[in-house]
This record gives structure tokens, C-alpha cells and sequence, in this order.
């Protein structure tokens, strides 16, 4: 018998639970090999992002964000180096290039600005584009895996025509998957339609937009929101005093399973995703979606069969996938003021989709469907993705 092939994951601080799903959709013939304790750890991925962004955010310093400022105006290119484990023939980077590296490997990500640290002022840099460029083309580096579309353009949009032109052969387009978390869609209970939301930064989250379209649509039809932030004291104290609305600080395994159990829907109006993963865990409960028209989030969710999308207003990446700031970490206070005060377009808009659900039950049973259907044997299946990476692991060890 032969024995499955080593792959290591090579993992930064901080570890996207697409990464613990990954071992769950390990390819045929190979085998994962990782230190990071975060992989073995069984907490729920939503668990898991929430706490580990608290860290980091409580880690990060004004001495930080000045350097990520000077880092970004100097155009740095962000390479690390990574060790190679016994016996492995190929090293998965998770969104993160490197430098020299001992084996060959592939570098998956959700956006190209992560490689100079979300700080796009370093692509204005012409020397910082041809750097990225030059690691690209390492022939170390096999292959990239961007998970969406939107996510391949950014990269491309990154880098000069030339550079791009000689990348684009090496890209493979291969979208997360996730476990279905429920054995069934998701059925109404009742006449209420239940909204959830989930989103530890409110404002950028949509977490206004998401409370006024609820207010709106309790005018006419029966609707209520279970909302799961960090919302300032002021909004704090306007969303435990609205009917219609229960608060829930972002907390264990056993909250967030019982809210997906409760839900009919998720509200995710986010203006900053670009992809959101808080999408793939709704879609594998059952759950549709109701999020913005705008880049991965069109990919991830089909509109009309696994959800409802809406008019995006004051997105952080432009249709072009490039960011609105040159400087993005920290979020500048402007925008976060801005994004306080969604319009009423916006929010007639997003009212509408749940107003669209709580009156056809018809129309909530086909988006529960289409959207288990996604997650159990379409786009964003375990199944797929073994597929797809099975064949670009060995083309990438050979």
C-alpha cells in the first residue's frame, strides 16, 4: 500500500477557520502536517475568529499602526520563512508568500492586499510592484489559490500588465469549503420570520444599516433579529431597548449554535467582507443569506436560489477590488463615521428582502435548499475542494 504524501500548513498568528475546515476536506493521498495549535483546536470557527481578532486587536498599539503606516508608504512586500517538516513534499502557505522557501509550495488567499499587509499605499510604490511580481514568479511557487474570482482580480490588479500577464497561468480559482452543519434546509417555525446578524465590528458590519431595516420592515410584516456585536455603549443601549431586537455579546460555541438553530435567515450587510466566512457557516446550517451584490459575496451566494442580495453603498473595495484608503488597518475614523449613517435607499433596500421572505414561505424553503444544496454538493463543498486540490497538489510536488 502507498502511503499518503506529506503536505504542510504553514500558518501566521492568526488562523482563518477555513484552515481547521481544511482538514476535514484533506485530498485523496495526501496528508496534513501543522504546529499551530489552533488546527487541533474543536472550538466552533466562529469561536475561534472572534477570539482570536480580540487579540489581536488588543495586541495592536499606536507604536504598530504607525509602523504598518511607515511599512505601508515604504512599499513592503510581506515574505516569511517557513521550515520544512520531515518527509513533507509540499508546503500549503496559508495567505502568506515565502521567502526561499526549502520546498515547493502554494499560497491561498482571500485578497491580494494582504500581501503588503492591507496597506495598499505600498502598491502605489513601482519597486513594490515589481517585488510582489518577483515573488510570484518564484518557481518555488507552484501555484495560487485565490478563493473567489474577485479575489484573483485584485491580485492581477495589483501588478503590472507584463508581471500579470506571466502570473495569471499559475492562478487556480479554488473557493473554501465548509461542513453541512445541519441535516436538513432550515424550515420557518412559525408565522416570525427570524434574522440573525453576526459581526464583532458593528459599524463596518452593517450593524446600523441592519437595525434600521429591521425597524422598517416591522411596519408591515412580522420580523425580529437576534444581533451578535460589540456595539458602542450609545447603540448598545438603542438595541437592547428596540422590540423586535435581542442583544447578544459575542460569546461560546453553545451561543452561536443555538442562534443558527433559531434563525430563518442571516442578515450580513457587511460594507468590508471580502469574502466572509460568517456566510459559510449560515449556508451550512441551511440558512440563505440576504448580503450586498458586490464582489465574492455574488460567487458564494447565487441570488434568488441560495439568497437574497441587495445594492451594496460605501463598500471598502471597489468594483476593481481595490480598497477605498490607501492606509485600511486601522479602518479610518471617517469611514467608520459614515458608515453610522447608511441611507434610506440602503435600507429600503435591505428591508425589502426581508419583507420578501416573511410574506412567501415558498420563496424561504427553495433559498434554504439552494443554500444547503451549495454547501452539501455545489461551490462550496468538502468534496469539491478535495477535488480540486488533489489535482493541483501533484502538479505542484511533481
Amino acid at each position: 500500500m502507498i502511503a499518503d504524501r506529506k503536505v504542510q500548513l504553514h500558518c501566521g498568528r492568526f488562523v482563518h477557520p477555513i484552515y481547521r475546515e481544511q482538514l476535514h476536506a484533506t485530498p485523496p493521498g495526501w496528508r496534513y502536517a501543522f504546529t499551530h495549535p489552533a488546527l487541533s483546536d474543536d472550538t466552533t470557527p466562529t469561536k475561534r475568529i472572534v477570539e482570536q481578532r480580540l487579540r489581536c486587536a488588543g495586541a495592536r498599539t499606536r507604536a504598530e499602526h504607525l509602523a504598518l503606516f511607515v511599512l505601508g508608504e515604504a512599499g513592503y512586500v510581506h515574505r516569511v520563512r517557513a521550515r520544512a517538516f520531515p518527509g513533507a513534499s509540499l508546503i500549503h502557505a496559508c495567505e502568506r508568500l515565502l521567502r526561499r522557501s526549502p520546498l515547493p509550495y502554494v499560497v491561498d488567499f482571500e485578497h491580494a492586499d494582504l500581501f503588503v499587509l492591507y496597506q495598499r499605499a505600498a502598491l502605489e510604490r513601482p519597486w513594490t510592484r515589481l517585488l510582489l511580481a518577483r515573488a510570484l514568479l518564484d518557481d518555488r511557487l507552484r501555484f495560487l489559490l485565490p478563493w473567489s474570482d474577485a479575489a484573483r482580480r485584485s491580485l492581477l490588479n495589483a501588478l503590472p500588465a507584463a508581471a500579470a500577464a506571466r502570473v495569471e497561468p499559475k492562478i487556480r480559482v479554488v473557493m473554501p469549503a465548509i461542513r453541512l452543519a445541519a441535516g436538513r434546509p432550515r424550515e420557518r417555525r412559525g408565522d416570525t420570520l427570524r434574522a440573525l446578524f453576526v459581526g464583532t465590528a458593528f459599524f463596518e458590519k452593517g450593524g446600523v444599516a441592519a437595525y434600521r431595516a429591521l425597524r422598517e420592515a416591522r411596519r408591515t410584516h412580522d420580523v425580529v433579529l437576534d444581533v451578535v456585536t460589540y456595539a458602542p455603549p450609545d447603540w448598545d443601549a438603542r438595541l437592547r431597548d428596540e422590540p423586535g431586537i435581542t442583544l447578544h455579546a459575542p460569546g461560546g460555541a453553545d451561543l452561536i449554535q443555538r442562534l443558527y438553530a433559531q434563525a430563518d435567515v442571516l442578515l450580513f450587510p457587511s460594507h468590508m467582507d471580502t469574502f466572509g466566512w460568517v456566510v459559510m457557516e449560515a449556508l451550512a446550517h441551511g440558512l440563505p443569506v440576504i448580503a450586498p451584490r458586490h464582489l465574492a459575496l455574488e460567487e458564494t451566494i447565487a441570488d434568488g436560489v441560495a439568497g437574497l442580495l441587495f445594492a451594496p453603498e460605501n463598500m471598502l473595495w471597489d468594483l476593481e477590488t481595490r480598497c477605498r484608503f490607501r492606509h485600511s488597518v486601522p479602518i479610518p475614523r471617517s469611514y467608520v463615521e459614515l458608515l453610522s449613517r447608511p441611507s434610506d435607499a440602503l435600507v429600503r433596500r435591505i428591508a425589502e428582502q426581508l419583507a420578501r421572505l416573511a410574506e412567501d414561505r415558498g420563496l424561504q424553503d427553495r433559498l434554504a435548499q439552494g443554500a444547503y444544496d451549495a454547501v452539501g454538493s455545489g461551490h462550496l463543498s468538502t468534496a469539491r475542494r478535495k477535488a480540486q486540490l488533489a489535482e493541483i497538489y501533484a502538479a505542484a510536488a511533481a
